[in-house]
């Protein structure tokens, strides 16, 4: 797993002012906990939407997980969308469905259940449409608490958006969150690092 390789490495990434801050909470060892679980047999084979990619979102959502000091179940629900939100996919190309596709598989991926379950699968669901659809999305699924999910989609939505720097599509002004702009110029350190490692 290259992004091991990184996070366990002297480079770039790791000098990085966010990471080095990042690497010292116990959300990294959290964070290295998800990968070694990663089920990656049923990741999208591709270079933009696949393995790559994917390992780059979980080190987002891990960051601003630790970051607004989510507690271990918003923690759970960000990263498990981040692991497995394109497993909906059939290809590379533009596709406002793909979301909920993912989201009709997860469930026997994720050791979630109840309205956490709920909030990840409508996470999932939202990241591939437009914001103005969220709350729709979100009220199609049986969630009390819809404050707590709108704020976990948002975010989520911001871990996969600071991965755009791969298709050279990444626009802060897109991004929901302050700390999320602040990692724009370390989403690209990130992604130049990640290329420059063989497996």
């Amino acid at each position: 797993m290259i992004i091991l390789k990184i996070i366990n490495g002297e480079n770039e990434v790791t000098n990085e002012k966010h990471f080095v801050t990042f690497k010292k909470t116990v959300y990294f060892d959290k964070l290295k906990e998800y990968y070694s679980n990663l089920n990656t047999e049923i990741l999208f084979k591709s270079f933009i939407h696949g393995q790559g990619h994917i390992e780059r979102v979980m080190l987002f959502a891990m960051m601003l997980s630790e970051h607004y000091n989510l507690n271990k179940k918003d923690s759970d629900i960000l990263m498990n969308a981040s692991s497995y939100h394109d497993i909906g996919r059939v290809n590379d190309r533009y596709d406002l469905s793909h979301g909920k596709r993912a989201s009709e598989k997860i469930a026997i991926y994720t050791k979630l259940s109840g309205e956490d379950l709920e909030i990840l699968k409508a996470t999932v669901t939202a990241h591939s449409l437009e914001d103005s659809s969220m709350e729709k999305v979100i009220e199609s699924y049986n969630i009390e608490n819809k404050k707590r999910a709108i704020y976990l989609a948002k975010m989520f939505k911001d871990c996969d958006g600071l991965d755009r720097v791969r298709i050279s599509d990444l626009d802060e002004n897109f991004l929901r969150n302050d700390y999320s702009k602040e990692l724009v110029d370390f989403s690209k350190i990130l992604y130049k690092e990640y290329n420059s490692v063989k497996e």
